[in-house]
């Protein structure tokens, strides 16, 4: 994708923030004649020297397996926040509207683990991670079914080789139109927006 400077988020903690509040990537690949995409909850995990890897699953019946089974590069693609700036928001209507947004991509080899107690492991790192804020957590344990359908996923590591983010949040726009448009997207309901658009604008105290 296009990628301007400066838009691009200064700190690799920023991008796996953003992966770990939207976990949901649309796992992108082809094999020369074929292109799958499928929609799947990814964990990323991060090595000590730095690495980035994905954890995840398909079901077994996906159809992209074949692909991967081919060729195991990958794209996966993330999207944060996001909306449309409306000039209607803004006090000086010269400026034309925009779509702010979060994205990142992850250029990636799937390596998939057909291991005993590979899918298990796999579901419960998901678990862990989307049920780490609740007051008492959901465990696999729980559910004897847990262990039934885990039967009928395939687990699978993807190792990062490139990542390319864009944050634009109107970088390189007047204050006064920052303003209005976090007013307003505020009032629509579109917070987390709102939000993102805040705290990269604000004063350094």
């Amino acid at each position: 994708m296009n990628n301007p400077e400066v838009f691009r988020p200064k700190t690799t903690a920023e991008i796996d923030d953003m992966v770990a509040r939207n976990p949901l990537a649309l796992v992108i690949s082809a094999d020369g004649i074929n292109i799958q995409a499928s929609p799947l909850p990814l964990v990323l995990q991060r090595n000590e020297d730095g690495s980035a890897v994905f954890i995840g699953h398909f079901s077994m019946h996906n159809p992209q397996l074949e692909i991967i089974r081919k060729n195991p590069r990958a794209l996966l693609a993330f999207t944060g926040v996001q909306g449309y700036i409306s000039s209607a928001w803004l006090s000086d209507r010269r400026y034309a509207p925009t779509w702010n947004y979060e994205v990142a991509h992850f250029e990636v080899d799937i390596v998939l683990d057909e291991e005993p107690g590979a899918a298990m492991r796999a579901l419960n790192t998901l678990v862990s991670q989307m049920d780490a804020n609740e007051p008492e957590p959901w465990k696999t344990t729980e559910s004897p079914r847990a262990e039934q359908l885990s039967k009928y996923i395939v687990p699978f590591h993807a190792n990062v080789i490139s990542t390319t983010a864009q944050f634009k949040l109107g970088q390189g726009d007047p204050a006064q139109l920052i303003q209005d448009s976090v007013k307003a997207l505020h009032r629509t309901g579109n917070h987390g927006l709102a939000d993102a658009m805040s705290k990269l604008h604000q004063p350094d105290t």
